[in-house]
């Protein structure tokens, strides 16, 4: 981890990547304030495209890039194969984010939309090859690699299926209807990309952050072929025959795979030697609660749309709410005050250690900040699914305005964090 210290450019670059995230997620509490409305209605529609693709791509993807950049090189004990690829990828990436969301949003589905699909893809590929080469400088295999690479190939696979549905939008080519490929193009996302990179780069940090003496990596094995066969099945499945009767038998397979690796997490937490569980790894353990609860959603939408009926649209549009907003959302609040600190500590103090005092990381943080963005969080969760499901409008509101406190407090502790100066004079000599 000190190699982000000494390294300036990759300080700047990885840092940079977590602002730009934040920004885009206090965007999305701004969006969400002015689209409630359109929570209540189908999942294709412009503003709730525009919605699901900043919390995808503009929050949850851009602060992954920028966490993978750091952690990389400390899993594999390697150097990143390219700084100056990276931030090429960083600027294509927010370009073509800020202008698919707003194609979305004015529902521009021409030439703009089709440059910014090319920008993403250009992006996502970039990001790959830089991935693909710094792992490829690791002699030895193991699975939380395994997980990595696999996890930005589905995240390639996503994005090329997605620029192929923009174009098609202009120049009808694809032989199924729209709403066909986007199931598939959402999961290839969900499972594909969040899920596998997820459990890839927890399975390293949970462990180290828990001090935990677990070590064993078999539930993690039969998680990644579990759930790469699930998500294979259901795309051969799916494109051939849409959703089925069969469709709960892959559910069934990659739910094992999800429950495998929530088990090692478990497992990692009992055999812990630090019993105190701090704040931001608290939230880091509850997000996955969301995980749960949204796949138990699954067999209720798949039975509902089996049938025919509206309630699976609804169904959908909570599930998606629970995987982005509640697990991945709720887990990148927490990594990123157990992650982050340790970068800007390591920048500031790592040189002064042995000659005076210093503060520990976690000394770098706000503690109010932090439970107020994890108080304004929990209020828009429980407004959000509360004003979802009862149809409410105050509701909604309320937890559009509690998503704009938690962004906010979010972003404030983070310019806090990146501002931070180096204070010695506070510190006795050692």
């Amino acid at each position: 981890m000190s190699t982000v210290g000494h390294h300036q450019p990759l300080y700047k670059l990885v840092t940079a990547h977590y602002l730009i995230a934040g920004l885009f997620f206090l965007a999305l509490s701004v969006m969400l304030l002015f689209s409630v409305e359109a929570l209540s209605g189908h999942y294709f529609q412009p503003k709730i495209l525009a919605l699901t693709h900043m919390a995808a791509l503009g929050w949850g993807s851009m602060i992954i890039f920028g966490a993978l950049y750091q952690l990389l090189p400390v899993i594999l004990e390697t150097k990143l194969y390219s700084t100056k690829l990276a931030w090429y990828s960083l600027v294509l990436f927010t370009s073509g984010i800020i202008l698919l969301i707003y194609c979305f949003w004015v529902f521009d589905p021409g030439h703009l939309m089709q440059m910014a699909a090319m920008l993403i893809l250009t992006a996502i590929v970039l990001v790959n090859i830089n991935v693909f080469f710094t792992v490829r400088h690791k002699k030895q295999s193991f699975i939380v690699q395994d997980f990595i690479l696999t996890a930005c190939l589905w995240l390639g696979l996503t994005a090329f299926l997605g620029t192929l549905m923009v174009f098609n939008f202009q120049y009808p080519f694809l032989q199924k209807d729209h709403l066909h490929f986007l199931r598939l193009h959402a999961h290839m996302g969900i499972a594909g990309w969040f899920l596998m990179l997820i459990i890839g780069v927890s399975a390293k940090l949970m462990p180290m952050f828990l001090v935990s003496e677990y070590v064993r990596t078999g539930l993690l094995s039969w998680s990644y072929y579990l759930i790469n066969a699930a998500l294979l099945l259901f795309l051969v499945d799916g494109y051939l025959y849409g959703i089925n009767y069969r469709t709960y038998l892959i559910l069934s397979i990659g739910a094992t795979g999800v429950f495998s690796y929530l088990f090692y997490i478990f497992r990692c937490f009992q055999f812990r030697i630090r019993q105190e569980i701090d704040l931001p790894m608290l939230k880091s353990l509850f997000s996955f609660v969301f995980l749960v609860a949204g796949m138990l959603i699954l067999p209720f939408i798949l039975y509902w749309h089996l049938k025919n009926d509206a309630i699976a649209v609804r169904l959908s549009t909570c599930y998606g709410g629970l995987i982005f907003m509640g697990w991945i959302s709720m887990l990148i609040q927490g990594q990123t005050f157990k992650t982050l600190p340790f970068i800007v500590w390591v920048k500031h103090y790592e040189q002064l250690v042995g000659k005076v005092k210093t503060p520990l990381p976690s000394d770098l943080v706000n503690n109010i900040l932090l439970y107020v963005q994890f108080a304004a969080f929990l209020f828009f969760l429980t407004g959000f699914l509360a004003g979802f499901l009862l149809n409410s409008y105050p509701l909604k509101m309320i937890a559009a305005v509690s998503l704009m406190i938690t962004a906010l407090s979010y972003l404030l502790q983070l310019v806090a964090l990146l501002l931070h100066e180096t204070k010695i004079e506070d510190y006795d000599d050692v």
